[in-house]
């Protein structure tokens, strides 16, 4: 019999199963496979479970992105070929909207009992893996600075309140950047490396041509703004499909450096990545498998 590790982040998997726990259990066990669950108890006992899980067939987890992201960054490290499924349960859920994958629980186990097997691009930050956006600037925190309790309480508008705030205090870092033996240097206020449609819980039509299995990330780059006006029209820039403002740049590649003369913290899909002067982005093609 096939044998399958359903990991659940019980600060926000729990809630997404909480009434259907035993019908996805069913689903899975009628698609052969006998389920072992697990609670994690924070995210180290996750990475610790999903790094050992190579005698499972299939790692199956349960909460928001930053769950997906450890265990995708656990199964990745541990060098295995174990199949991953993902039940979204957070807030955002940005990689499951972008990949149509269920937001309830019983339909997303019915997609990995019946789904294809995929080969997923990884993105690494130095050494440090993210699954769907690596991010720096205004906005880039307000997922890891959002509590935890304002997440559960208000959703998405938790999300829309702390970019509000993010806008009011946005940094701007003086930063040079090198990709494909183009150099491009100035003062940015936002950008990211991204493998989605959609961040943030916001479909981003300026972002085109997105494959989740091409080897090479979509760059989105955004120069400083000259006014709170101009502010504005640059964010409705990002959130249409206009892309014609020289002040954003836009680019595929599989690979680019950055520095800075001052520390730049990054968000790892939605979880704090660390601060850094300077670095490399890389695209890992085809690094993990998922069903879905």
């Amino acid at each position: 019999m096939k044998k399958l590790l359903l990991l659940i982040n019980p600060t926000s998997g729990k809630r997404a199963l909480e009434d259907s726990l035993m019908h996805v259990v069913g689903i899975f066990s009628e698609d052969g496979y006998d389920v072992t669950i697990h609670f994690s108890k924070d995210p180290q006992d996750l990475f610790d479970c999903a790094y050992s899980g190579g005698a499972y067939d299939l790692i199956v987890c349960c909460g928001g992105d930053g769950t997906l992201n450890i265990v995708v960054n656990a199964v990745y490290r541990s060098g295995t070929d174990t199949l991953i499924g993902y039940i979204p349960g957070g807030t955002t859920n940005d990689f499951a909207n972008s990949r149509h994958i269920d937001s309830v629980a019983t339909g997303a186990a019915r997609q990995i009992a019946q789904g294809m097997i995929r080969d997923v691009d990884l993105g690494l930050l130095g050494e440090k893996p993210f699954v769907y956006v690596a991010a720096f600037g205004m906005f880039a925190d307000v997922s890891y600075l959002t509590s935890r309790e304002n997440k559960q309480n208000f959703g998405h508008a938790a999300y829309v309140l702390g970019g509000i705030k993010s806008f009011a205090k946005a940094k701007t870092y003086h930063m040079q950047i090198e990709h494909d033996g183009v150099s491009l240097e100035g003062d940015f206020i936002f950008g990211m490396v991204s493998n989605s449609k959609r961040i943030g819980g916001f479909e981003l039509p300026i972002i085109k041509n997105v494959l989740y299995d091409d080897g090479e990330m979509e760059v989105t780059l955004v120069r400083k703004p000259k006014t709170p006006g101009d502010t504005t029209h640059l964010i409705n820039c990002l959130l249409t499909q206009s892309s014609d403002d020289v002040r954003i740049h836009t680019f595929k590649t599989a690979s680019l450096r950055f520095s800075c003369d001052e520390e730049i913290p990054w968000s790892l899909d939605g979880e704090f990545g660390g601060a850094y002067k300077s670095g490399e982005i890389q695209v890992k093609g085809a690094a993990v498998r998922m069903i879905f």
